[in-house]
């Protein structure tokens, strides 16, 4: 009996030996990761008129009557540490957008108070700070052009409030667009099956190595198990520039390019339809001084594929001022190389590009004019001229016609008109906020 006492004293205890062998990939990974993944609470307080007729100068002169009134909304959402040191962390642009005040609570239950040290409304990205006392977890950037559709994935979030919740599932597609608010479309998403849910917005998506491949930014309302994610390229990309600017400043390289057709592939001498067209290369620009010309046609940028002049507005945003690149393409059927260093994009071509992109120009809307349209003055810019077959005169733009949004980024003066059409001169399609007289509308230019 002795004896058998002692062979079951010495017997790892069963619990213990499951355990260990419960431990999965997504385990370990959670045990990694989890103490950087945060939950972030926002405050918002909205001013509401307490009399609304439609017409702004009917509201300001009731205003003079009746005070408006002050509503305050609460948000949920998540996001991660990405520097334990000074407090940065990493989440989505619409959880903190207009907040007016923010809290960020860790996974060991402390809770500080957060500001913002830059945003991006066209990535959905932006970058906080608080004040740590002493250095916190952290976590790595992996790279998202290595990851493999099928691949096991890791999500960390705050659905609902659930603090800390863990969903897991697989890489599904790479390469999607979505649409979303306010008319946009976010390109080149990573979507998974993993469970996305309201407050999971800006948490991490994990690989199995417990690096963050990308931030959890939408889901289908009408789907189960349709989620989407921003590739952690695009995210380094950007929080560099918001670190170092507190705004993402676009790069610059000169091209003007167009789609590679059937016919223009033959011509060419290309075997397949696939790359991009330079129709123009910008005198004194980076293209320009490496030697690139009209009818080369672009491949790759950085090693990555080039199928469309759409796949190189999403590889450029990827690319940060002052980073060299590396240019695949061809010429009179011949493969070359060239490499530049991107500059910031000179702002004065923004009208420019806004002209021949959209067909209209704009100027700073006159107090005169700002009571001519019943608005208030700095609340828009108005389109000085529309060309003629443009698309702006195609949805119905005229001159007088009142701009005040391009994408997500208010215009109240010509010059942020100017630094809108920069950031979104690269997209196949522009999102503008026109109005006439009372009546505002979301117009959306360019090809269907």
């Amino acid at each position: 009996m002795a004896a058998l006492l002692a062979a079951l004293w010495l017997t790892p205890a069963p619990a213990l030996a499951d355990r260990l062998s419960r431990a999965t990939p997504a385990v370990r990974v959670v045990q990694q990761a989890g103490p950087a993944v945060v939950n972030i609470s926002t405050k918002t307080r909205v001013q509401v008129r307490a009399f609304r007729s439609g017409d702004e100068a009917m509201d300001r002169f009731f205003e003079e009557f009746f005070q408006p009134m002050q509503r305050e909304h609460s948000s949920l959402g998540s996001g991660f540490i990405l520097d334990g040191r000074r407090g940065l962390i990493v989440t989505n642009s619409h959880v903190v957008s207009a907040a007016s005040e923010i809290s960020v609570q860790l996974a060991d239950q402390r809770v500080f108070a957060a500001q913002v040290l830059g945003a991006d409304p066209q990535s959905d990205l932006a970058v906080l700070r608080i004040a740590p006392q002493g250095a916190l977890p952290q976590l790595s950037l992996g790279d998202s052009e290595q990851i493999m559709i099928g691949e096991d994935v890791v999500a960390i979030g705050n659905p609902f409030g659930l603090s800390h919740t863990v969903t897991v599932g697989v890489v599904s597609a790479l390469g999607r667009k979505v649409r979303s608010a306010g008319n946009q479309w976010m390109h080149d998403l990573i979507q998974i099956d993993a469970s996305i849910n309201p407050g999971n917005s800006g948490g991490p998506l994990l690989n199995a190595d417990g690096e963050v491949i990308g931030i959890n930014t939408a889901i289908f309302q009408q789907a189960q198990g349709i989620g989407f994610a921003i590739p952690v390229n695009r995210v380094r990309r950007v929080v560099e520039d918001l670190v170092r600017y507190g705004q993402v400043v676009p790069s610059w390289l000169g091209l003007e390019l167009q789609d590679v057709t059937p016919r223009l592939a033959q011509h060419f001498g290309l075997k397949e339809p696939r790359g991009a067209l330079v129709v123009e290369v910008m005198e004194q620009s980076p293209a320009a001084e490496a030697g690139l010309a009209r009818g080369m046609v672009l491949t790759s940028v950085n090693g990555r594929a080039i199928k469309d002049s759409g796949d190189y507005g999403l590889a450029l945003a990827e690319v940060g001022v002052g980073q060299e690149v590396r240019l695949g393409l061809v010429q009179n059927g011949q493969p070359l190389e060239r490499a530049l260093k991107a500059r910031p994009f000179p702002q004065e071509r923004a009208m420019e590009i806004s002209w021949r992109r959209l067909g209209f120009t704009v100027v700073d809307l006159s107090g005169p004019a700002a009571m001519r349209h019943r608005v208030r003055p700095g609340s828009a810019v108005m389109i000085e001229k529309v060309r003629r077959g443009s698309a702006a005169e195609d949805v119905g733009l005229e001159p007088g016609d009142l701009i005040r949004q391009v994408g997500d980024g208010p215009t109240p003066s010509r010059e942020a008109f100017l630094r809108q059409m920069a950031k979104h001169r690269l997209l196949p399609r522009v999102t503008v906020l026109a109005q006439r007289g009372a009546v505002a509308q979301y117009l959306t230019l360019g090809p269907e």
